[in-house]
């Protein structure tokens, strides 16, 4: 069986061809089996290439720490201290939950708590008792009573005594009660649980807090701010955890020293890149979050490395000459002329 092709010729003579149609049929079936694997070994090279770091020596700086300070209970806002840009300290209160009724409860719990008036009974009627069972004992010896009024006696001390331990326990256990409902209230209040910035507040006064949304404030800390880049294994084996490393911030690339706090000790099999975390001294506030960085190398003229022990004293980032030194006046960099993006840009 064969089919015809019909194919021109100088002379514009149509002459027939004969094309097997076995081979029309295996033609087809390779280049089916080409469309259909195609697609998916695209698919596994771009998903492959999607999963190795890429090259970064231009990244951005960010907050050291960031938290969102929560409520361990739901109830409603009664008190809101802080607004967003407020700067506050660890502990500091940033809002309380309804608590009145705890309040009323503590007020019960501490009048019991200082009442005695049961452990003074308890107390007198065990050395009453106490008297007369010593009084009963002497009277055995010359015969005035039996054996069985001294069991007695010392039965009703028995009894007596245990009055006496019960009204301490007591005791114990209404003082145990005040700390019981302070530590409720203290659920109900809400404070910052690191030093630095309010940034967002999620709950505004009079608000519900849920077990779904106890999210009440996000607070970051900008005193230091930490840079992550990913380097080729050669430059991280030339790097130590807490030695410094040279870094250009923001858009005029101005010189800055660094510290290696995190040298990732695993390299990406595909692309050779490993990570590398560096922290910045802001405690003057000269750097916004998000400004841009780009990696500068190792400082070669401050070097120094420390161990596992010192990480405790790691030690602070510190601005270096360079060719912005114009930018510095008395030995503090200008902030005017520094020009930071401040649109926290990612």
């Amino acid at each position: 069986m064969f089919k015809y092709q019909f194919s021109k010729i100088p002379c514009l003579m149509i002459t027939p061809v004969k094309i097997p149609h076995r081979k029309i049929r295996w033609s087809a079936l390779l280049v089916l089996t080409g469309v259909l694997l195609c697609p998916a070994w695209m698919s596994t090279a771009a998903a492959q290439q999607d999963r190795s770091p890429r090259r970064i020596t231009k990244s951005f700086a960010e907050p050291v720490k960031q938290s969102i300070a929560a409520s361990a209970e739901v109830g409603i806002i009664i008190e809101a201290n802080v607004q967003e840009g407020d700067r506050v300290e660890v502990g500091d209160i940033l809002a309380r939950i309804n608590q009145r009724v705890l309040i009323q409860s503590l007020a019960i719990a501490e009048a019991r708590a200082s009442s005695t008036a049961r452990l003074d009974a308890a107390t007198s009627q065990l050395e009453l008792v106490k008297s007369q069972l010593e009084a009963i004992k002497s009277l055995v010896s010359g015969g005035h009573t039996n054996q069985y009024e001294v069991d007695q006696k010392k039965a009703e001390y028995q009894n007596a005594y245990a009055e006496f331990r019960s009204a301490q326990d007591e005791g114990k256990l209404n003082h145990l009660e005040v700390k019981r409902i302070r530590a409720q209230i203290e659920d109900r209040t809400i404070r910052s649980p690191i030093a630095g910035f309010v940034t967002e507040i999620h709950k505004q006064l009079g608000e519900n807090i849920s077990n779904n949304n106890p999210e009440y404030a996000t607070i970051v800390q900008v005193d230091e701010l930490k840079v992550r880049f990913y380097l080729e294994e050669e430059t991280l084996t030339a790097i130590a955890r807490g030695q410094y490393v040279r870094l250009f911030v923001g858009r005029e690339k101005v010189p800055m020293t660094a510290t290696a706090v995190y040298v990732s000790p695993i390299i990406d099999a595909d692309s050779g890149l490993g990570r590398l975390d560096v922290r910045i001294d802001n405690r003057e506030m000269r750097i916004k979050s998000g400004t841009i960085c780009h990696w500068g190398g190792v400082d070669k003229t401050a070097v120094e490395k420390f161990t596992d022990q010192d990480v405790a004293a790691v030690p602070k980032s510190k601005p270096t000459d360079g060719p912005n030194a114009a930018f510095k006046k008395n030995g503090q960099f200008n902030v005017g002329q520094l020009r930071m993006p401040q649109d926290g840009r990612r």
